[in-house]
């Protein structure tokens, strides 16, 4: 998959063109980002009172109580209660599916769970818990759930967890490509991450949610499930399509190997190869540990990539506003390498993008402008961001705007100690973190659909 580069305004034009528009062009305010479509809901439940039809649509063993929904009450030994969903969602090739989850099993030879599976019994997720395990499955044996015996168990994947805590359940379904991308956290102020990934299923369509009583009796709890179509899939058109990944740690992942670029890779079959490196700068911090990110355009390879995805701005902003290395400075009023100012961050940004246009020029450039930050100077943020739509509108630059078109800011306490990270809890990015690393709920709640919409927009171009 390869795509027509934007063009960008040749020298001679510059060159003959008046001091007036010159001006006028570098000057203007820039463009406004196109905003995501939002997510149409097809279900958003929080069962503060009786469903229609009752019980969610489960025939036995479940019932509507304090605000939650209790299903696999008094049920017996390898006994299901089916919930079929309506027809429409039946024809859905992409969901967003999420859900809060918690079990009353109190024995570890006791066994209940819920499935989804479609309409030829092919399992799309699985989740259950022993007293003592929480189990999850993407793969398994096909059931037309009339009945849970051991032979149609689902293949799990299980660790320890809190039976006394509740979890959330977050899904991301692609029946185009045949994935889904999994999330389950500790529903708490500080989450906790119990498992995350994207694996391949066979299903083809979403057709019904299934309580199991594996064995022994133990009562679940679910609560705010919540199905949307997202406004922002892009439906299998970026699969097989190669991404270059440049930056700082925000692209990197911090600490943890999954970076927002590789969670829209794997939901859409792309292709990454990354550079970005923590602690790397636009401008010309010498002490950088991550180095400039010119330096990872000249490393990189040569091979013309389908995108090249990056930011900057991040560590850029204490250079300037902290340290005091370099300013933000203006943009040149050429294309000529020879003129950018490369002891500023506008400088240093347009060479970054010419040596980008020089060496990958059939690829789409795509900048990500990261989340408002509490961990950041204000001015300074609203300074390198203005600079930055200003040189990618310049450059013909694709913006993915998360600082504009996402609601995540980490000034804002709460959204602080639920989206960014530190340091990793049993391998995943935990949470309460300075503002600046989003963790695995950050990105695929604010970063993932914006970049999904901008890549999604140059593929369909």
């Amino acid at each position: 998959m390869r795509f027509a580069q934007a063009p960008l305004r040749s020298l001679t034009r510059l060159l003959i063109a008046s001091a007036a528009v010159l001006l006028t062009a570098l000057t203007a305010a820039p463009a406004p980002s196109a905003s995501v479509a939002p997510d149409t809901t097809l279900i958003d439940e929080t069962f503060s009172s009786q469903t229609v039809p009752a019980d969610f649509g489960f025939p036995a063993g479940a019932s509507i109580d304090g605000g939650v929904l209790n299903i696999t009450q008094g049920m017996g030994d390898y006994t299901t209660s089916v919930k079929h969903f309506d027809s429409a969602i039946l024809s859905e090739k992409t969901l967003d599916l999420s859900f809060d989850w918690k079990t009353a099993i109190a024995s570890s030879s006791m066994k209940t769970g819920l499935e989804l599976r479609d309409t030829s019994g092919r399992l799309v997720f699985a989740l259950a818990a022993t007293a003592a395990e929480l189990r999850y499955a993407l793969t398994g044996p096909v059931s037309t759930s009339t009945s849970a015996p051991d032979s149609l168990n689902p293949t799990w994947v299980k660790s320890s967890f809190d039976r006394t805590k509740t979890y959330s359940v977050d899904l991301h379904l692609d029946f185009t490509l045949a994935k889904v991308q999994y999330s389950i956290t500790s529903n708490e102020p500080a989450p906790v991450v119990m498992a995350s990934g994207t694996g391949s299923v066979t299903a083809g369509n979403l057709s019904r949610l299934v309580a199991c009583n594996y064995y022994g009796s133990g009562v679940q709890s679910i609560d705010n499930f919540r199905m949307a179509r997202p406004g922002y899939a892009a439906y299998g058109s970026l699969a097989g399509s190669t991404v270059y990944a440049l930056g700082d740690s925000i692209v990197a992942g911090h600490q943890y190997a999954r970076g927002f670029v590789n969670f829209v890779a794997e939901r859409e079959g792309m292709t990454v190869t990354k550079y970005a490196r923590n602690g790397a700068t636009v401008g010309p911090a010498l002490d950088a540990v991550g180095g400039q990110i010119i330096s990872q355009v000249q490393s990189a390879s040569a091979r013309q990539p389908d995108f090249v995805v990056f930011d900057g701005g991040t560590n850029d902003a204490l250079e300037i506003h902290d340290k005091h290395t370099y300013g933000v400075g203006t943009l040149s009023g050429s294309t000529d390498p020879g003129s950018f100012d490369l002891s500023t961050y506008a400088g240093s940004l347009e060479a970054t993008i010419h040596a980008m246009r020089q060496k990958w020029p059939a690829a789409r450039l795509v900048y990500v402008a990261a989340h408002k930050m509490g961990s950041r100077d204000w001015d300074t943020q609203l300074a390198v961001h203005d600079v930055t739509l200003r040189a990618a509108r310049k450059w013909g630059v694709t913006v993915a705007d998360v600082f504009t078109d996402a609601s995540l800011d980490t000034r804002v306490d709460a959204q602080r100690v639920t989206y960014t990270f530190d340091s990793l809890v049993n391998g995943y990015p935990g949470s309460n973190g300075t503002g600046t690393h989003p963790n695995i709920a950050g990105i695929t709640r604010h970063y993932v659909p914006v970049l999904t919409a901008r890549l999604a927009e140059a593929a369909d171009s």
